[in-house]
């Protein structure tokens, strides 16, 4: 992955603010599971995701796939923490290499739209994967043949053969259909590959997904993130206790619409949060909008708070 050199990933809100969903999400899984877990993802250069899972959530054994151009030892320089292994190549043939004796917590944040690979990629992962194990993968949603073409139902079908779902509506490659679309064909595959595993193993398993979501980058980046856990076939999510986060196991795609609000404003939204008449003094003033204060209240316990810091 180089994207790096492009988009620095720490500071993109809606990422952000994703970001620390998932954490927070994960925390309370890696609770009720009672589980040593590992974490396998793309590292990059600035190694966010996992400086995130070491320091939060505690995950000492972590594995970065770096299919990039960057050399080993830019990597090896670049990583966080010792116990990072770094591991060179497409993430369809390294992925065979990892040991899958323990739980997994795999976040696999590709930066291209939505390919075979990433089939492929689920096919390996779900097949090994002990019983509570986290996969979520993350893409560009559009789903194009060129720049604002999406793609017709026969090319779709063309390019992801056996993959593609008869009952799609005609308009499934829109923008406002693609999350949806790719869901429906990320689900469905996960389920085919765990039945697959089932017919092999003497401990039914089941894939219950978690994470529905989709966000839209100031720079243009239509994202979509997909996820879930692989437990027993009689497994009760409500274990998990996430089910009072109103962005788990949604219908339809979670979408995270961050507000731009400056620092005044947001101080001022955190002292009168849920002060419904203060909320309209805001609003009748001019200042804000109710979309935006609404926004703010749905998402503030997960947005970024970025300064200037002189070092």
């Amino acid at each position: 992955m180089n994207s790096a050199n492009k988009i620095d990933y720490e500071t993109r809100p809606c990422k952000y603010a994703e970001r620390r969903m998932l954490i927070a999400s994960l925390s309370r899984i890696i609770g009720a599971e009672n589980k040593t877990y590992q974490y396998i993802g793309f590292g990059g250069l600035s190694f966010v995701d996992f400086k995130l899972f070491h320091r939060e959530l505690q995950v000492k054994k972590m594995t970065s796939i770096e299919g990039g151009d960057y050399s080993f030892s830019k990597l090896k320089f670049n990583k966080p923490f010792s116990c990072i292994e770094i591991l060179q190549g497409r993430s369809c043939d390294v992925l065979n290499d990892i040991n899958y004796t323990i739980p997994c917590i795999i976040w696999l944040d590709y930066d291209d739209t939505l390919s075979l690979e990433m089939f492929q990629d689920i096919e390996i992962l779900l097949m090994n994967i002990p019983l509570g194990s986290v996969y979520i993968m993350s893409c560009n949603r559009q789903l194009q043949v060129s720049k604002g073409v999406p793609y017709s139902f026969k090319q779709l079908e063309d390019c992801f053969p056996g993959l593609v779902p008869e009952n799609l509506p005609a308009n499934c490659c829109t923008d406002a259909k693609a999350s949806e679309t790719i869901c429906t064909m990320l689900k469905n595959h996960c389920d085919r590959i765990v039945n697959n595993r089932n017919r092999s193993s003497q401990a039914k398993a089941s894939f219950q997904q978690l994470f529905n979501i989709q966000y839209d980058e100031i720079r243009g980046a239509r994202m979509y993130t997909f996820g879930g856990i692989i437990e027993e076939s009689n497994f009760n999510i409500k274990k998990l206790n996430i089910q009072d986060f109103d962005f788990i196991a949604t219908s339809f795609p979670y979408n995270i619409d961050v507000p731009i609000l400056t620092d005044r404003e947001v101080s001022h939204l955190n002292h009168i949060l849920n002060n419904e008449s203060a909320e309209k003094e805001l609003v009748s003033s001019g200042i804000l909008e109710q979309r935006v204060i609404n926004l703010y209240k749905r998402y503030y316990k997960f947005l970024p708070s970025f300064h200037d810091v002189r070092v």
